[in-house]
């Protein structure tokens, strides 16, 4: 499979809800979580603790992080 390009005004519903407003949801939160001020750039490591720190949130609630993982990958491909 080639690199893939990042389409940031693919909205695969019409609802407004494009790629770049997702990206964007995903780094506030990322950002929120760690305290990451505007101004500091943000690391791949940081997204890795994000994604930890929802398996744990998976364990406490008795969701299957499998499960969760796979039905986000789906997810992310359809909206590519």
């Amino acid at each position: 499979m080639g690199k893939f390009r990042f389409k940031p005004s693919k909205d695969i519903d019409d609802a407004g809800q494009t790629n770049a407003v997702r990206a964007d949801r995903a780094e506030q939160a990322i950002r929120e979580a760690f305290e990451i001020f505007p101004s500091d750039e943000l690391q791949s490591y940081n997204a890795a603790d994000l994604f930890s720190d929802i398996f744990h949130l998976c364990d406490r609630n008795g969701w299957e992080v499998d499960e969760m993982i796979e039905m986000a990958k789906a997810n992310w491909k359809e909206e590519r």
